[in-house]
């Protein structure tokens, strides 16, 4: 009789123990990031013509993007959710209707630990442990493999981002000037924070959204913006319109 009842005890808590784990329901959610393009307070859409405030000269874009790495959420804890290693964020391809632009490009991250999380981190580029890597190091379709296209040999770096387009510097609807811009270089990564609470509940998606204001990333410290027809292209690390560009990221990124 004596080990009935301890045969019984033990079914009964084990019983409970199982009805208390189904009740507390899951203790991951998912964050669904947006992230936009814009040139000033206009989504960006590809090949639309932009009023540029440099001798009332325009611009048109035909390629923008940047690798986003490291992205982490941080609570009042101080501990880190990693969220990713490192994905592109491309929007040659999708801006190409206003319908598209508005829209933007969602990354989703799964299983993060239910709670309020006050700090996002995110990067800019590739850090400098990344970057000692190369495309042959990566399986096809990753961001960072050989058919990405994102290496320079040269430079033994990564690109962190690329701004390309047309201008019409004459302001003559004649758009002629080519122009380039592409950075890279261990120095150039860049991390951005956002001090924003984003609530993880358990079985449950939270969203986010953030825009990425072009213009802003040519404007320099004394409010005026960059002479592309003085220098329209750079390909080199430590060009000034790289350093430029990079700086400008954590101003020119918001999150909403």
């Amino acid at each position: 009789m004596k080990n009935l009842w301890v045969l019984w005890g033990a079914m009964t808590i084990l019983m409970f123990a199982g009805c208390d784990k189904k009740n507390d329901g899951p203790q991951t959610g998912s964050l669904e990031l947006t992230c936009k393009a814009t040139f000033g307070a206009e989504d960006l859409v590809i090949g639309k013509a932009y009023a540029y405030p440099v001798n009332n000269s325009a611009l048109k874009f035909y390629l923008v993007d940047y690798l986003m790495s490291n992205v982490r959420l941080i609570n009042s804890d101080g501990d880190t959710v990693k969220l990713n290693d490192v994905d592109i964020v491309d929007f040659s391809t999708v801006n190409t209707d206003p319908i598209q632009a508005a829209a933007g490009i969602t990354f989703r991250f799964n299983d993060i630990p239910a709670g309020e999380y006050g700090t996002l981190i995110v990067g800019i580029g590739v850090d400098t442990l990344v970057n000692r890597t190369k495309p042959q190091d990566y399986p096809s379709g990753h961001p960072l493999s050989i058919g990405a296209n994102r290496y320079w040999d040269a430079w033994k770096s990564f690109i962190f981002t690329k701004t390309q387009g047309l201008a019409d510097m004459a302001g003559n609807g004649v758009f002629n000037l080519p122009f380039a811009y592409h950075t890279g270089g261990d120095a150039l990564y860049r991390e951005v924070t956002f001090q924003k609470t984003t609530s993880i509940e358990g079985g449950k998606t939270a969203t986010a959204r953030m825009e990425l204001d072009v213009r802003a990333l040519l404007q320099q410290q004394d409010g005026t913006y960059w002479d592309i027809e003085a220098e329209p292209n750079a390909h080199t690390p430590g060009q000034p319109a790289m350093l430029l560009i990079m700086d400008n990221y954590p101003d020119a990124l918001q999150l909403f």
